[in-house]
């Protein structure tokens, strides 16, 4: 539920948007001139290696400000011709309205504003507020917002990291670009099964490879593998009937698995009985995964006779 925000909440929710940044950090502001404890704030983030970025109004801001701004390690300072939005983001917490940076607007200026917020926020008998998590919808525009300003800015300090790697803002990607990241991370470790974002729903993706064995889809969703076997409903019913003669929930060490009618996907699942949380090293994660839908697919062949 968002949370309206008037001067005295601004002043509480904007040096905790920044406390709360995780990896990154995205500020929209035209007019920046930061109190003693907004630049306290913003050095803690970039002492906890927070990248930084932050877009201003193009020849609004003084060389004092802009020189003590450089002097942050994992900042990227942009400006931009046209900006007049207000906003503060950390990937979870999301303010739009009235309140620059600025010390001036934080001590005497009613401002006037809202917070979203992606996970929920419980602060019973707070003065500051509390509600449950805001739909994604409602970020979605937002985001795209500040991706465009992003892009139509010019960049004058590039952060540490930038330079280093590339200037990429994973908080503002898309849902499809997440979960490209996703795939890539996947693709791996699966070597020649390529898995791709496939979108099931508006803005939600999943992770597919179409024909990891023939006639069959695996789909990979983070916390199950779907198992789809692309034969006709007929031999589909055939199959489900004698696989459900043999069928046991943990007949696969380390995983369960449900097949609950013939028409639906198998879907795979990681037992907790088994030590998952103690296999530290990703590749040894993902090849016990592939063993795991090697067992479906085995056990499909030796049934079908394929």
């Amino acid at each position: 539920m968002a949370i309206f925000l008037n001067t005295t909440k601004y002043n509480h929710w904007i040096p905790r948007l920044i406390d709360e940044s995780k990896k990154e950090l995205v500020l929209i502001v035209p007019y920046i001139q930061t109190s003693e404890n907004i630049y306290e704030t913003l050095k803690r983030a970039d002492d906890r290696n927070v990248e930084i970025t932050l877009v201003y109004r193009e020849n609004k801001l003084s060389s004092t400000e802009k020189e003590k701004l450089k002097n942050l390690n994992n900042i990227n300072l942009l400006h931009h011709p046209n900006i007049h939005c207000k906003c503060y983001y950390n990937g979870d917490l999301l303010i739009l309205g009235s309140m620059n940076l600025y010390e001036y607007s934080e001590k005497n200026n009613r401002e006037m504003g809202m917070l979203l917020h992606r996970e929920s926020i419980k602060e019973a008998g707070s003065r500051f507020g509390f509600g449950n998590a805001d739909k994604r919808e409602l970020f979605i525009d937002a985001v795209d917002e500040i991706r465009e300003i992003i892009n139509g800015a010019s960049l004058e300090k590039v952060s540490k990291k930038a330079k280093e790697t590339a200037f990429t803002i994973d908080i503002i990607k898309t849902y499809k670009e997440l979960e490209q990241d996703h795939c890539d991370r996947i693709n791996q470790y699966f070597l020649n099964k390529k898995f791709e974002p496939y979108e099931y729903a508006p803005n939600k993706f999943k992770a597919i490879c179409k024909n990891y064995f023939d006639k069959i889809d695996v789909i990979n969703d983070g916390y199950r593998i779907a198992i789809d076997i692309k034969i006709s409903e007929n031999e589909r019913e055939k199959l489900y009937d004698k696989w459900m003669k043999t069928y046991e929930e943990y007949e696969f060490k380390g995983f369960k698995y449900y097949w609950n009618y013939h028409k639906s996907d198998i879907l795979l699942y990681r037992d907790f009985n088994f030590d998952w949380e103690n296999i530290a090293d990703e590749a040894i994660f993902f090849k016990k995964l592939q063993q795991g839908i090697q067992c479906i697919i085995n056990k499909y062949r030796e049934l079908a006779g394929k």
